[in-house]
């Protein structure tokens, strides 16, 4: 609220600076306005219309613009004078804004502030000049051009719009930036090529008229929109590339959430996001978020989309992609998803062997953030991530059935077995004990016998989950084989480990398992059963994965088995 406060002030105060100094700038133009030749409202227009385009399509170098606008500024300062360069600069400025669409009523202090910087800057360089003992008018062809005082202006002006773009970005916008940066290069080498134009557009304006405009003014003009035309195939070459290169790092992972994290990452650091969501079309009636994104925590208060509803509900019945610049364009079709947070939308369908498989929907509450080539390259990588997604999916399916008991859904002991290894490979950096649970089923035969095989595996079912309940967060169970289960404990000792053992002995003796018979009644039984459990820490009672199981399983029958079933027993040795 303070920043708001102090910016409404910073703008109050270039208000009321505009409503002053503004008028006075153009009354000063017009006072030292002197000899000005008459005006010719065909020329001025066509010259006002050039300098216009130019302001609209700068050349682009090195992802930097760069502009003939100063030198048009040039030649008409030196024919007409003071007050004509600042009618036409003005001008231009405020249709460069119209054409990046800077809204005139909503960001009303940014036409101030450049308007009266560049109407006393236009001054300043106009004293400099005439101080240097410039003269203005139209050109003698047997006179010469001082060019002194020409430099001298253009020179003015560089330095004075640099300070003065530098202190309203500062202080009005508030963003940190250097004073002199890779940018100032460029303005300095547009302003030099600015010299020779305007000098030519001068000279040939003065002896030819009206032809001498097209003359100088075309070339200029078409140089700059072809130069444009191919800026903007080169930019589309590059997010192409780029495209390629995401492609690429998410075909490089096997895991369905670090996909998700290297698009999201590389698609925000590509385009101005400040909302992502991933959508999952296969979920149902709704769309199922599988991953979102947003530029601040706890924006928006994601609701269910059905088909038709919202943006992406659209584009999940109609299988084509919508970018919208602004939010007037969609406000009647989203506003309650968006809450009025967001301007520019961009959503494209995920499609997988021509069938909808998800939505991806960007979000930024800058206007005009998404381009052309930025729904071709976002339809492109989600044809990419939908193969990635399915391939990972895939992938995890075939790793977890390799991993996975199939009566149990516990690990099996393959898996069991590289985690425990992977733990005393990790001891020698963490120095933590760690315990092995393992528990044999007491006469488990008789259960097949009384009730059939259906009805223990009935057993091993229910009791995988009540280790798992019971274990949760503190371990990993996995089936051990037959009717044996182990467990592993992280960073448990000795003492932890039989507690946590004695617990589980009591979970599973004291609450009863509710089965099918199979054989006889075909009814409901509740049945009780124990478990005989044996207890062994690493490193003291295994120095391997192999040697710490074995000993494990030397307590269950040794301990525990041999002395009567239902205990809990721990190595020794």
């Amino acid at each position: 609220m303070a920043t708001r406060m102090a910016n409404r002030k910073k703008r109050m105060i270039l208000t009321i600076s505009w409503i002053f100094l503004f008028p006075l700038a153009i009354w000063t133009a017009v006072q030292m306005t002197s000899n000005q030749p008459d005006i010719n409202v065909i020329d001025l227009s066509i010259i006002s219309f050039l300098a216009i385009v130019v302001s609209c399509f700068p050349i682009k170098v090195m992802n930097t613009n760069i502009s003939f606008m100063s030198g048009i500024n040039l030649a008409v300062f030196l024919y007409y004078g003071l007050t004509v360069a600042l009618y036409v600069t003005l001008l231009a400025l405020i249709a460069m804004f119209i054409s990046i669409k800077v809204n005139v009523i909503k960001e009303y202090y940014r036409y101030m502030a450049n308007t009266l910087m560049f109407s006393w800057l236009i001054i300043c360089e106009s004293t400099v000049f005439h101080l240097l003992g410039g003269e203005v008018g139209p050109f003698a062809v047997d006179e010469s051009i001082n060019l002194i005082p020409v430099i001298a202006y253009v020179l003015t002006g560089l330095v004075l719009n640099h300070v003065g773009l530098y202190f309203i970005v500062k202080v009005l916008y508030e963003e940190d930036v250097a004073f002199f940066e890779h940018d100032a290069v460029w303005d300095f080498v547009s302003e030099v090529l600015a010299i020779p134009v305007g000098l030519m557009l001068y000279v040939l304006y003065s002896q030819l008229g009206r032809p001498g405009i097209f003359y100088v003014g075309l070339p200029f003009l078409s140089l700059s929109i072809i130069i444009n035309l191919y800026h903007v195939s080169q930019q589309i070459n590059d997010a192409l590339q780029k495209a390629s290169e995401i492609g690429q790092q998410l075909s490089e992972h096997l895991k369905v959430n670090h996909i998700l994290d290297v698009f999201i990452e590389k698609l925000i650091g590509f385009m101005n996001v400040d909302f992502a969501f991933i959508y999952d079309a296969d979920a149902g009636e709704h769309l199922k978020i599988i991953r979102q994104y947003e530029s601040e925590e706890g924006i928006l208060n994601t609701v269910p989309i059905k088909k038709h509803e919202a943006i992406s509900g659209r584009v999940w019945s109609t299988g084509k992609s919508i970018r919208y610049s602004k939010l007037k364009q969609w406000r009647k079709i989203s506003d309650l998803f968006f809450q009025g947070k967001a301007q520019s939308v961009l959503s494209v369908p995920m499609i997988r062997n021509q069938k909808i498989v998800g939505i991806i929907t960007f979000a930024s509450k800058e206007k005009h953030a998404f381009q052309k080539h930025h729904l071709i390259i976002l339809e492109i990588l989600a044809n990419y991530l939908a193969v990635a997604i399915d391939n990972a999916r895939n992938y995890e399916s075939t790793k977890l059935k390799s991993e996975q008991c199939p009566l149990t859904g516990l690990y099996n002991y393959r898996y069991f077995e590289s985690i425990l290894t992977e733990m005393y490979q990790n001891y020698e950096y963490f120095r933590k004990q760690f315990s092995i649970i393992l528990l044999d089923i007491d006469h488990f035969k008789k259960v097949n016998d009384t009730y059939g095989h259906q009805s223990g595996n009935e057993v091993l079912i229910l009791l995988a989950r009540r280790l798992e309940e019971f274990i949760g967060e503190r371990g990993t169970v996995a089936r051990y084989g037959g009717e044996e289960f182990i467990i592993l404990l992280p960073e448990s000792g000795d003492r932890a480990g039989i507690q946590l053992a004695e617990q589980l002995r009591s979970v599973i003796s004291d609450q009863g398992f509710d089965i099918h018979n199979d054989l006889t009644d075909q009814c409901r039984h509740t049945i009780y059963i124990t478990a005989s459990i044996g207890v062994a820490t690493a490193p003291h009672q295994g120095e391997d994965a192999l040697t710490l199981v074995r000993n494990a399983d030397r307590a269950m029958y040794t301990g525990a088995k041999q002395q009567g079933r239902n205990k809990v027993a721990a190595y020794i040795g």
